[in-house]
Formats: C-alpha cells, sequence, structure tokens
C-alpha cells in the first residue's frame, strides 16, 4: 500500500535488511559503549531459593521494607534454542527484590501462563506469539480452529504470555500484557494463582499493559478494544474497584466482578483499530492517543486459523495520516468528548498529564515518550540485536523523544468527537529535552494527573558514551541529571517516596542493573541501586551472583510493606 509502513513484510522490506544486516558486515562496530547481547539472556533454570546481595556501596535505608517486583521476558531461547524471534515472544519471568532490615534477597519465576505451560513441555511454541508463528498443533485441525473463532475462545487461538508489567488492582496483584488476559500472582511466593479472561468478563479484545490507579479510591482504569458487527471497533475505557479487603479464591469476589465500562469512543477506521500500549489520566479526562498504527481486525482471525504469520503481520504505519488525541470527560454525564490532532508519531509509553488554566482557558497537557515510526519495534527482532552494530540507522530507529502536546479545550459543543479532519484542532507540541529516553516513572502516588516537574527514565540512546543511564528530567527548566555505572544496563526506575514526604523529589530511584561488555561480571551478575532522587546520587549498590543467567526486565511495582505516610497532596508541590 503506498504511504505505509508495514511491519507484516518484514522477510523482504528493505528497512529489516538494513536492521538485520549480514555476516559479512558484522566487522563494523557503529556502537561500541552498547552491548545490545543483554536483550538475548535467557534464564534456563528459576531462581526459587533466595539469594541475598551484597551491600557493595552505602546503605540500605532503615526505613525501606518491602518487594520490588519486575516482569520482563524470560529470554529468546526459554523454549528451546531460537524458538522466539522476538524479544516479545519470550514467556514472562518474575524477578522479586525483597527489602527488610536493611538486607535484599532476590527470586524470579517464570509466569504459568497456558501458552507457557504448553510450550515449555512441547518445547516449542503452539500459538504463535508476537514476532514468530507457530507451527498449529497437529492434534488440532482446522476445523478445531475455526470452530474456536466463531465460538469467541480466544484461549485456544491467542497466546496469554504476559512479559510486560505487573500491577495492584486493591489487595491483589496481576500481570499483564496486550493479549486479554490477567494473571494474579502471590508476591511472595511468584506462583501464578489463576488467570482472568477479559474477554469472556467484559468482552475486551485487547487492553493495555499499563492500567492507572486512582489513589484516593483504588479505582483501577484500563483502556481495551471492542467490536461489534452492528458498531464496528470501539475503544473503552474500563473501571474496577480495586477496594482492598476482597482477596479471594473466588474470583465473583475479585475486582475484576465489578467491572464496568466508564468511556467509549468509536475506532477512526471501521476494520482496524489502533495499537495503544498506554494511556493518561487527569481528574476530570482519560487521554487516548490514536497513533496511526493499525491492527487489521481481519487479518487477526485470518492468521489465527489460516494464516502462517505472527500477531505483529497485523501492523501496519501509515506515516502520512495524524495522530489522534481523544480527551473523554470522567464525568459520565458530560456527553461531550474533544479530539485533536498530530503529525503521526509512535509511541509506547505517556510519561504524565496535567490539566492547567491559561488566561480563562481550560487547557489539558500529554507528556508522551515519542518516535518518528514503529521501527525500533522491528530493532527488537533477535536478529536484529545481533546485528545492530552493522546497523548504522540503529540508534536514530531506537531514539525517543519526550514531548508535551498541549490542547486547549474550547467550549465549542460543535467541536465533539463527531467533527472529522481536517477540522479538528491541532495540538502544540514541543520537545521538553533533547535526550533519549524511555520507561519514564514520575512521582506516581501523589502526582499522577497532576501538574509535575520532575520524570525518570532510562536512556534510548544506544550511540552515547554510556547507554546504559539513569535519567532525572526536570520539565520545568528543560534540565537533566543522569547516573551510571560502566558498562551498566539499569532497569526502569521506579521512585518511592521518603517517609513524611514534603517535595515531589523526595524519594529514592530503585532499578536493578545487569552488565554488559567483555570485561563483564557475567550474565549471572545483577546489582540493585538506590539513589536519592533529589540529587540524583548514589545511596546504596546491592550486588547479587546467582546460579542462573539473569534477562534484562521491563516494567516493575514497589509493594511497600508499610505504606509511606506522605504529606497530604495539598502540601506537597511541584516545586
Amino acid at each position: 500500500m503506498i504511504g505505509t509502513f508495514s511491519l507484516s513484510k518484514l522477510n523482504f522490506h528493505p528497512f529489516f535488511e538494513s536492521v538485520v544486516g549480514s555476516a559479512g558486515q558484522m566487522e563494523t562496530n557503529y556502537y561500541p559503549n552498547c552491548d545490545t547481547s543483554i536483550w538475548l539472556r535467557t534464564a534456563k533454570d528459576e531462581i526459587k531459593k533466595p539469594v541475598e546481595g551484597k551491600v557493595s556501596y552505602g546503605k540500605v535505608p532503615d526505613w525501606l521494607n518491602g518487594k520490588l517486583i519486575r516482569n520482563g521476558p524470560g529470554g529468546p531461547d526459554a523454549y528451546g534454542k531460537g524458538t522466539c524471534k522476538h524479544l516479545f515472544d519470550g514467556p514472562g519471568l518474575l524477578h522479586k527484590f525483597d527489602i527488610s532490615n536493611e538486607k535484599v534477597f532476590y527470586t524470579n519465576r517464570y509466569i504459568r501462563t497456558r501458552a507457557y505451560t504448553r510450550n515449555i513441555t512441547s518445547r516449542r511454541l503452539i500459538l504463535s506469539e508476537f514476532g514468530t508463528f507457530a507451527t498449529p498443533d497437529p492434534c488440532r485441525r482446522i476445523f478445531s480452529r475455526v470452530s474456536a473463532l466463531f465460538n469467541c475462545q480466544l484461549d485456544k487461538l491467542m497466546t496469554d504470555t504476559a512479559n510486560i508489567s505487573i500491577h495492584p488492582f486493591g489487595d491483589e496483584v496481576y500481570s499483564l500484557a496486550e493479549t486479554p488476559f490477567a494473571h494474579r500472582i502471590d508476591i511472595e511466593t511468584l506462583k501464578t494463582m489463576s488467570t482472568i479472561n477479559v474477554h469472556d468478563k467484559f468482552g475486551i479484545i485487547h487492553h493495555t499493559s499499563h492500567p492507572q490507579i486512582e489513589k484516593l479510591t483504588g479505582k483501577v482504569y484500563n483502556l481495551g478494544q471492542k467490536f461489534s458487527p452492528w458498531y464496528g471497533p470501539n475503544y473503552i475505557i474500563a473501571e474496577l474497584s480495586g477496594e482492598e479487603g476482597n482477596s479471594s479464591t473466588d474470583l465473583s469476589k475479585s475486582p475484576w466482578s465489578t467491572v464496568r465500562e466508564v468511556g467509549r469512543v468509536a475506532c477512526r477506521w471501521p476494520l482496524s483499530i489502533c495499537y495503544m500500549h498506554s494511556f493518561s489520566i487527569t481528574p476530570n479526562y482519560f487521554i487516548l492517543i490514536e497513533q496511526p498504527l493499525a491492527i487489521s481486525i481481519l487479518s487477526i482471525p485470518y492468521n489465527l486459523v489460516w494464516g502462517e504469520k505472527p500477531i505483529s503481520s497485523s501492523l501496519q504505519f501509515f506515516p502520512e495520516e495524524d495522530t489522534i488525541f481523544h480527551v473523554i470527560p470522567r464525568d459520565e454525564r458530560k456527553e461531550i468528548k474533544r479530539k485533536f490532532r498530530s503529525p503521526a508519531f509512535f509511541f509506547l509509553h505517556t510519561i504524565n498529564a496535567f490539566e492547567k488554566t491559561e488566561d480563562g482557558k481550560e487547557c489539558v497537557y500529554v507528556d508522551v515518550c515519542t518516535y518518528k515510526d514503529p521501527k525500533m519495534i522491528e530493532c527488537l527482532y533477535i536478529d536484529a540485536l545481533k546485528n545492530a552494530q552493522s546497523n548504522p540507522d540503529y540508534a536514530k530507529m531506537f531514539r525517543a523523544s519526550p514531548k508535551r502536546f498541549r490542547m486547549e479545550i474550547s467550549k465549542d459543543e460543535s467541536l465533539d468527537t463527531q467533527v472529522q479532519l481536517p477540522l479538528i484542532p491541532s495540538v502544540e507540541e514541543e520537545i521538553i529535552v533533547d535526550i533519549g529516553c524511555e520507561t519514564p516513572q514520575i512521582n506516581y502516588e501523589t502526582f499522577n494527573g497532576k501538574p509535575y516537574k520532575y520524570f525518570y527514565a532510562i536512556s534510548s540512546d544506544v550511540d552515547s558514551a554510556n547507554p546504559g543511564t539513569l535519567i532525572k528530567v526536570n520539565t520545568v527548566s528543560k534540565t537533566t541529571q543522569t547516573w551510571s555505572v560502566p558498562m551498566g544496563y539499569p532497569s526502569e526506575p521506579i521512585f518511592h517516596p521518603y517517609p513524611y514526604s514534603k517535595e515531589e523529589d523526595d524519594g529514592i530511584i530503585l532499578s536493578a542493573i545487569l552488565y554488559g561488555g567483555e570485561k563483564s561480571r557475567g550474565p549471572n551478575s545483577m546489582s540493585l541501586v538506590i539513589l536519592g532522587a533529589k540529587k540524583f546520587e548514589l545511596l546504596a549498590k546491592v550486588d547479587f551472583e546467582t546460579n542462573s543467567v539473569i534477562p534484562k526486565c521491563l516494567h516493575g511495582w514497589f509493594f511497600p510493606k508499610n505504606k509511606t505516610k506522605a504529606m497530604e497532596d495539598s502540601n506537597i508541590k511541584a516545586n
């Protein structure tokens, strides 16, 4: 299709050839300071017996007690050599750092999804993953797959791998990916307790890996897609009560039993939905960013039943189409929804959003880590990672730029969600800082959805002097602070406030470090670092040596043993 960039043609797309490179080009070393092999590590064995870390610098704060749980792919060879062709295809591996009495213990465990159990037994993929097509089970002929499709039995057709994130839902904890499944986790043992089929519960065919959690009410919101043969595809905001004290093995008493729709907007195209990995929330609005990376509704069932292509083959990017921002009132009595537009971009993670009144005008801001296009997804194919050093464009494709988008909420009710291009007003946009960064985190407990000053991230500049850099961004002064250790590759930085914190950056940063390079401590080595968020200086470093390889993780959550007694929100300012 003219004017499109298709992920379905990877094997012969000119870009993919440039990413993968050839054997004759392997002597080229464009990024001497970056070791992409850290993404290729596979955990052959779980670490169920706690490994005590050795404090090699500073002191673990005596007030810090809780569990840092992280999630990520367990490696491309978890089911056998070469079974996974994309980083996102590996089974979810949970990492736990148990912090108590100035000591830290580490364990990990694979999430026992249906896909993991079947794949590990067969030593191959039984159901296709994001970037790898699976040879169908010979015991399940095509008519059984057709039957499962027409009966909407997605658990028989679609993988339930959950290797991206982990979140609290009230006093229950779930690991998530973007397929319509959620796996309840016991954070004491890391055992998988149960699986929720979100499609069966609520009719959602896809949901994001990053729900929004409201501090005051405990309510959980997530964005998903529904499809109706009468109304076509729609984006849905679902609300779960998130009330604590309901934890039970009885699913009728879980947060999922309270799920209800609180927002809806039609998809821009009748036969495609746009890929959404995250969204934003403010006190009065949900902000959905409809990027022009489309998922064909027709190609997904075809490939699941008859096709010989992975899930990624259903994605197609339209660079000449605008990105659409949907601003949906949280007050269900207000029916006016707003649309705004900007030139096409790709994104995975929003940073934060907030409302502000300027000269009597109501404005909504949303900050996003943006890419020009989705080529960074292709950069995470195993062959692309292996040959990254020979690709002169790899750094440009992998770099995410943090941008701020401003939308003025007009009182003119004619400018509602039914307005079509080119009448949709444009957003105002600006680059926050000129540095590549990803997996952004903020002082979420207090400043999510509110005016804020700081966010924390990891570097996405593979061509920098030290690609493994932690970053603190001041969104007001547009300045940065950085911290790094030679050949160390940090995970997403998690902010946790000090007890009785008074300012936005009164707290610590928690990040897990892997080591690369020829003089690496080895793939079985890892550190947990604790930084003071305000000065962005190292407070403590805890080293671990394990009996198994440690893969790189993606997202996590800190579960404090005792919640910090932060000051009231009104007393904590974005200074």
